[in-house]
C-alpha cells in the first residue's frame, strides 16, 4: 500500500515537472500500431497472460508464446522455451512484439536470430527492455551479481510491494542502446528506430525514491542525456 502511494505521489510530480515528456509505453504501442499489416501474422513473445496486444485482434492474426500455458483472447498460444527455440517456420511472420523479455535471457542474440528468421522480409521487431545506464537498473544488475537470484527478488519484491511471481531472474546481457544496436545488425536486422524513455516509476517504492528519479529524468532532459533513459524501445527490420 505504501509503494502504490509512493508511485501515484511521484506520478503526480512527473506531471508537474515534466509534462511534456515523451511517454515510452505510448511510443512502443504507436510502433506496433504502425507496423501492423492488415491481414498479417504477429508474435508476442513472452506474452504472459496481459494480452496487451488485443488491440491488433481485428487486423492481425495475433499469436501468444510463451514458457508456461496461458489462455486469452489471442487466436493461438504456443508454450515454448525462448531461450532455445521459436517454433515457427521461416519467413511466416509479418510483426514480432517482445516487451520486458531480452533482460530475463541469458542468451538473447539466440532469439534475435530466430526472430530474423520467422519474420518475412520486410518484417519486422519491436522491442521494449530496461537500460541498465539507467541508474535503478545499474543497481539491479549489481545485485544480480552479488546476491543469489532468490534473494535479490525477494529483496525487490518487498521493496516494490510486489508478489514473487511478479519477479523473474535478469541477465541483461543486451540492455544498453550501444549494445542493443550491436546485437539486432549481428542478428541482420536493419535498426530503424532505438531511443529511450522515462521510467520514473520503477523506483518509486517511497516518496525520496521518486523524487530522485523525477530529479534524474529532468536533469536528463535539460542536459540532453539520450541515452540515459529508464527503458530502451527499438524497431528493426528484416531486409
Amino acid at each position: 500500500m505504501r509503494a502504490a502511494l509512493a508511485r501515484e505521489w511521484t506520478r503526480e510530480l512527473h506531471r508537474r515537472w515534466l509534462p511534456d515528456a515523451p511517454d515510452g509505453h505510448a511510443a512502443y504501442m504507436g510502433l506496433l500500431s504502425d507496423l501492423c499489416p492488415e491481414g498479417g501474422r504477429v508474435l508476442d513473445l513472452g506474452c504472459g497472460e496481459e494480452a496487451f496486444l488485443s488491440f491488433l485482434l481485428p487486423r492481425a492474426e495475433v499469436v501468444g508464446f510463451d514458457r508456461e500455458a496461458v489462455s486469452g483472447p489471442y487466436h493461438a498460444y504456443v508454450r515454448a522455451d525462448l531461450e532455445k527455440e521459436l517454433p515457427l517456420e521461416e519467413g511466416s511472420a509479418d510483426l514480432v512484439a517482445c516487451k520486458f523479455l531480452l533482460e530475463h535471457l541469458s542468451q538473447p542474440a539466440r532469439l534475435l536470430a530466430n526472430v530474423f528468421r520467422v519474420l518475412k522480409p520486410g518484417g519486422h521487431l519491436v522491442i521494449m527492455t530496461p537500460n541498465v545506464i539507467y541508474y535503478p537498473y545499474a543497481l539491479n544488475l549489481a545485485l544480480s551479481r552479488l546476491l543469489p537470484q532468490e534473494w535479490r527478488m525477494g529483496l525487490v519484491g518487498k521493496l516494490t510491494e510486489r508478489e514473487s511471481g511478479e519477479i523473474y531472474p535478469v541477465h541483461y546481457r543486451c540492455n544498453t542502446p550501444r549494445r542493443m544496436r550491436k546485437e539486432l545488425q549481428a542478428a541482420g536486422f536493419e535498426v530503424r528506430r532505438l531511443e529511450t524513455y522515462g521510467d520514473f516509476l520503477v523506483s518509486a517504492f517511497c516518496r525520496p525514491a521518486g523524487f530522485l528519479a523525477v530529479a534524474y529524468e529532468a536533469a536528463a532532459a535539460r542536459w540532453g542525456w539520450r541515452e540515459a533513459g529508464g527503458f530502451i524501445v527499438a524497431a528493426a527490420r528484416r531486409p
